[in-house]
């Protein structure tokens, strides 16, 4: 079956319906550990990834970054970073890409779901949103990424994280933290996560420090991106599947 599928060509209606068959399998996917994922990975779409880099429609780096610039969402991925924290809310994912070369991946994280609390309890704990500000751009006609700073606030879980607050949380801390201190800022610095389990804690400050020596579009098109990434040689390549927003 997955030599069929590499060997046949997708013309531009079998391109959206298979990347509409890729979505369905990641989007039945029940979410698991980062080697769950890996598994999945290799054992179900590695050939579907293959075959979609083959008809990669833009290949220019410098065409790639016209279409990157918007609002975006992780919808899969095998980067442990996305899940670094528990209960993430895929809908309240946000990655956005603006013409100056910030760039910023927010999230918001439900804590304290476990079954035998009441629902009572829950409405009263705080929404977790978490925000990574990063600068893009080409180079020697590659991407790279460099890691600016990390942001988190506690918010009432009743409000939804939507696509205005994301959009107002970044903007102010570009302009009044980011901006204003570009020459101090240091990622070094300690990231102090309070009321979150100390696990938790230390894998966040590791994953989200860590920049990305390889970042590829192996597909990317006006609202589909596949996107490999890799932090250094002697770690497996990360691959995420985003699709575009706004």
């Amino acid at each position: 079956m997955f030599e069929l599928l590499l060997k046949n060509q997708l013309s531009a209606p079998k391109k959206v319906k298979f990347k509409n068959e890729i979505l369905a399998r990641v989007q039945g996917q029940k979410s698991g550990t980062s080697n769950d994922e890996i598994k999945f990975y290799k054992t179900e779409l590695l050939p579907y990834f293959i075959k979609l880099s083959q008809h990669n429609p833009v290949f220019s780096v410098t065409e790639q970054l016209r279409l990157l610039v918007g609002v975006w969402t992780p919808i899969w991925s095998t980067i442990s970073f996305h899940e670094s924290l528990p209960k993430r809310i895929q809908e309240q994912s946000f990655q956005i890409f603006q013409h100056d070369g910030y760039c910023a991946s927010v999230a918001r994280y439900i804590m304290g779901k476990e079954p035998y609390l009441s629902h009572t309890f829950h409405s009263k704990l705080p929404a977790y949103d978490f925000m990574v500000i990063q600068k893009y751009g080409v180079q020697n006609g590659k991407w790279y990424l460099q890691n600016i700073d990390r942001f988190q606030a506690f918010k009432n879980r009743e409000i939804p994280l939507n696509l205005e607050s994301v959009y107002t949380w970044f903007t102010d801390v570009l302009n009044t933290k980011v901006k204003l201190n570009a020459s101090k800022l240091a990622l070094s610095k300690a990231l102090e996560l309070e009321n979150i389990d100390i696990n938790y804690t230390n894998y966040l400050k590791q994953t989200s420090l860590a920049p990305s020596q390889v970042f590829q579009h192996l597909y990317i098109d006006n609202d589909w991106r596949l996107v490999k990434t890799q932090t250094d040689a002697s770690h497996l390549p990360s691959y995420t599947i985003s699709v575009k927003r706004q």
